[in-house]
C-alpha cells in the first residue's frame, strides 16, 4: 500500500512539473510575441517619421534588383510623370480629371477639405502637398486624413522653398507607416 502511494504521488508529480514546463514554455512564447511585436512598431515608428528627398527615394527603389523594386520604381515614375486621373484640392474646391483617380494634388490650406466624404479617393495612391512660402505653414501638417485612405503609398511634399529633411520631420503628424513620405524643393519663380 505504500508502494502504490509512492507511485501515485511520483505520477502526480511528474504531471505537475510537465504542466509547468509547459506553462513556462507557453509564457515564454508570449513574451518572444511581445518583444517582436514591440521591436516592429518601434521601426515602423522610426521609419514613419523619415522623410527623405524624392531623388533619394527613387534611387532606393531603382538601385534594388528585386522585381517587385523595379515595378515599384516604374509605379511611382508613372505617378510622379505622366497623365493620370487626377482629384485637385485647391482654394476650398475640389475638381475631377479623369476616372477614379489615382493621385491627388493639394495645396497646405486646402488639405482641411481632404476629408470631404464625396471626395473620389479609394483609387488615390499617391498624394502631392505643394507649399509655396515657408510661411504658409502655421503648424504641423497633419496627414491623418490622407493616411487612411484606402490605397494610398505616397506622399510628396513639393517645396518651393529650401528646408532640410530634419526640420520637415519635425512638421508631419499622424503619418501611417504604410506611406512613404519624400519631398523636393522646386522653386519656381
Amino acid at each position: 500500500m505504500s508502494n502504490l502511494k509512492v507511485k501515485q504521488l511520483t505520477k502526480s508529480s511528474v504531471l505537475q512539473s510537465k504542466r509547468f514546463v509547459r506553462t513556462l514554455k507557453i509564457a515564454f512564447v508570449i513574451l518572444l510575441m511581445m518583444f517582436s511585436i514591440s521591436s516592429v512598431h518601434s521601426q515602423r515608428t522610426a521609419q514613419a517619421n523619415q522623410i527623405i528627398t524624392k531623388d533619394a527615394f527613387l534611387n532606393s527603389i531603382s538601385t534594388s534588383n528585386t522585381r517587385s523594386s523595379s515595378a515599384e520604381y516604374n509605379t511611382v515614375l508613372g505617378l510622379l510623370n505622366n497623365s493620370n486621373a487626377s482629384l485637385y484640392l485647391s482654394n476650398g474646391q475640389a475638381r475631377t480629371f479623369g476616372q477614379m483617380p489615382v493621385c491627388m494634388y493639394t495645396d497646405l490650406t486646402s488639405l482641411s477639405i481632404a476629408d470631404r466624404p464625396d471626395l473620389p479617393t479609394n483609387d488615390i495612391q499617391i498624394v502631392t502637398i505643394k507649399i509655396a512660402r515657408a510661411s504658409d505653414i502655421s503648424g504641423p501638417i497633419d496627414l491623418t486624413t490622407i493616411c487612411n485612405y484606402k490605397n494610398v503609398k505616397y506622399i510628396h511634399i513639393k517645396l518651393n522653398f529650401d528646408m532640410e529633411a530634419t526640420q520637415l520631420a519635425r512638421l508631419i503628424k499622424n503619418c501611417n507607416p504604410k506611406c512613404v513620405v519624400f519631398f523636393s524643393v522646386e522653386k519656381i519663380s
